[in-house]
């Protein structure tokens, strides 16, 4: 595609505030659940950017169906800048749309049926037709059904949101849809897709509250407590943590050991009650990991080793609740494999928040004898370098609490 065609397509994608949801000329009032929104009948120049963005979707695909030329061509630092750029204003906008689209919670999907369109003929005023025969048409106007709420979009837009004020918002929007399981307090991977039509996908075939049908994903749930960890919602998700994560579940009630992860546990939407909150299918694999990017967050903060003016440093940034310390004020975690890191926390107060317990000092023992007494959070560039070559065997940090 020559460079002029892919500019004119730049510029229908800056042009455009339709992303999500209203790229055919719809406009909808928001996510409900599952609803369809009508044509926006004033939407000509929508139309004209569609168009424009469909067609060269189309030709691109057919000239690369079978793979490219392989030819390079240099291009200009201002052009690159000028293309990223208006694919970040087409994105913003989309997200802007979607957040407005599902009422302050991101939807994840949409569907589009076509409400009217024109039948395409040829020089004879015949009907074309593709090769199997099919009658060929141009959609002129679109009619968007709103999918119900799946808790991946809101997961995935906790991740890009700028603040923590609109990730927070965000976060209680979520529990008053119908992903939050007020039963089992916990959240499902959708909400309830009652009266949606098989073609959607598989997850329609499913009994609700079973397997991809409104039960407790484990795997994206935990990817959901995993962003607000990230997010500094601390106290939300500790709060959440001791209700959703499954070393605190009651093992009579989950029906396997809580040591160990599950695919999906049956939620409250299932028609059979004697199965809410229980754990199926042992897994240890992408619910697990996200379990060890949380206590990995929240034992040693997001990136412990940092390298400032030239130099290797290690900072530890726990986020830890007082209720995880034990009887004798201290939690106990390994670093790296091999070097046991001791918090010792004599106010037992939290390591967040306005009178966190903070890092006063650190003792470093060597494996090979000797120790060292660091003063502060930070520990030097040979020290740092030693607990990265496991040449340290154990740190025992003293916490105080801020005034």
């Amino acid at each position: 595609m020559k460079k002029t065609a892919v500019l004119s397509v730049l510029t229908a994608l800056a042009l455009t505030s339709a992303a999500c949801g209203g790229g055919s000329g719809n406009s909808g009032t928001g996510n409900t659940g599952a609803g369809e929104q009508p044509a926006d009948k004033g939407s000509g120049n929508k139309k004209v950017i569609r168009d424009a963005m469909s067609t060269a979707r189309e030709a691109y695909r057919e000239r690369t169906a079978y793979g490219f030329e392989g030819a390079l061509r240099d291009l200009g630092r201002a052009y690159v800048h000028e293309c990223l750029q208006a694919f970040m204003r087409k994105v913003d906008q989309g997200v802007e749309r979607a957040l407005e689209l599902g009422n302050g919670v991101f939807p994840t999907y949409f569907y589009y049926e076509v409400t009217k369109h024109e039948v395409l003929t040829d020089e004879q005023g015949l009907p074309k037709r593709n090769e199997k025969g099919q009658q060929l048409v141009r959609a002129l106007e679109f009619r968007r059904v709103d999918l119900p709420y799946f808790l991946e979009g809101p997961t995935r837009a906790m991740k890009i949101l700028p603040t923590r004020d609109e990730k927070r918002q965000l976060y209680e929007g979520l529990k008053q849809t119908g992903i939050y399981d007020a039963k089992l307090k916990m959240y499902k991977v959708n909400a309830s897709l009652a009266g949606q039509p098989n073609e959607i996908g598989r997850a329609r075939a499913f009994t609700p509250g079973w397997l991809e049908n409104e039960s407790v994903f484990l795997h994206m749930a935990y990817k959901y407590l995993l962003e607000l960890l990230k997010a500094g919602l601390y106290e939300p998700f500790f709060e959440e943590m001791q209700r959703a994560m499954v070393p605190f579940f009651d093992p009579q009630v989950y029906g396997r050991s809580i040591l160990e992860n599950s695919s999906f546990i049956a939620s409250s939407a299932n028609p059979d009650e004697s199965l809410h909150g229980t754990g199926f299918v042992a897994r240890l694999s992408g619910s697990t990991a996200e379990f060890l990017s949380m206590w990995n967050w929240m034992m040693w903060g997001p990136a412990p080793f940092q390298w400032e003016k030239g130099e290797l440093l290690l900072r530890f940034r726990p986020a830890l609740p007082s209720f995880l310390f034990d009887s004798a004020n201290h939690i106990r975690a390994t670093f790296l494999g091999s070097c046991q890191v001791t918090y010792y926390n004599p106010e037992r107060a939290p390591t967040y928040g306005e009178k966190a317990a903070l890092i006063k000092e650190m003792s470093v023992h060597f494996r090979k004898g000797g120790a060292e007494l660091i003063q502060g959070d930070t520990l030097p560039s040979a020290i740092a370098k030693a607990v990265r070559n496991h040449e340290v065997n154990r740190i025992d940090v003293k916490l105080v609490q801020s005034v």
